[in-house]
């Protein structure tokens, strides 16, 4: 399929369902913004933030980083997000990245109390500024950017988020039931090109999508299959800009962000999901 599509009047994050409060705390107290969870439950949570204190991070970073992966975990990649989540099947994140760490070599994303807990991996060709993306939250977690440089280290960016309401992997995101369910057009594309300060450019995709997680049972109790986005591949007329492996963490009908030190020219995207379908889209070089 092959789609031809130029939205106008949209911002660059028009597509994110969600508060336009976010934050750059690695956590902070939920007291202001509802009510607060028992002692035990934020004691535990923060706790998990320090990954010499997790439990799960080990063997997270052995699975994902690698056997005798290096890690550094530091404050200058900030992960931007809401610190309390009203709506975790769609979940808005910034991940912005130091002027060193432009040039990285792989990008992972992980939510540490996700059953579906690697978001993405992306290989970039190009220098890259910072990546967004929309995702789901099964609980209260820390949410973990690794990205790897040139000789191999990991450097790991951390954020504490809460969540109100668990379940935005484990329950529908949108209920038959009470309300009208819109799945759209599956493999429709949004893809637009935005000039940024200085040269550099801004990536927006969205995917029509249902991102099935594989944990959600169907009003007669029937379990809904995984069926997801799995890959993305993006280039332009200079070549290939990245590579993403993708996972139903990402939210339904998921939205990528990339910000590039230079603005690509003539975008494609090629979109393929775990039937083996392929989805197409093009954006000329004119300014939106």
């Amino acid at each position: 399929m092959l789609f031809f599509i130029n939205l106008a009047n949209a911002g660059p994050f028009s597509d994110f369902k969600a508060s336009a409060i976010l934050s750059e705390e690695l956590s902070s107290s939920p007291t202001q913004k509802r009510d607060t969870p028992n002692s035990e439950s934020l004691k535990q949570a923060i706790n998990l933030l320090d990954p010499e204190k997790s439990e799960i991070w080990p063997e997270l970073s052995r699975l994902f980083l690698g056997e005798l992966a290096k890690v550094n975990f530091e404050s200058e990649i900030r992960v931007i997000m809401q610190d309390h989540v009203e709506e975790p099947h769609e979940v808005p994140l910034i991940v912005k990245l130091p002027d060193h760490l432009h040039n990285f070599k792989e990008f992972i994303l992980l939510i540490e109390n996700n059953p579906i807990q690697q978001v993405i991996k992306l290989i970039p060709y190009r220098a890259i500024e910072s990546i967004g993306m929309n995702v789901r939250l099964e609980d209260d977690s820390p949410v973990r950017a690794a990205v790897k440089d040139k000789d191999g280290l990991w450097h790991i960016g951390s954020k504490m988020v809460f969540v109100s309401s668990p379940g935005g992997c484990s329950s529908p995101s949108c209920d038959v039931t009470t309300e009208i369910c819109d799945p759209g057009e599956i493999g429709k594309l949004i893809l637009k090109n935005y000039d940024r300060e200085a040269g550099a450019g801004r990536l927006k995709i969205k995917i029509i999508h249902p991102m099935d997680t594989g944990l959600v049972s169907s009003p007669t109790g029937e379990i809904i299959p995984e069926y997801f986005i799995n890959s993305i591949f993006l280039d332009d007329i200079d070549g290939p800009i990245a590579v993403m492996e993708t996972y139903a963490a990402l939210s339904t009908d998921p939205v990528i962000l990339i910000d590039l030190a230079e603005k690509g020219q003539s975008i494609r995207v090629k979109v393929q999901d775990s039937h083996g379908l392929e989805f197409f889209s093009f954006k000329n070089s004119s300014i939106m």
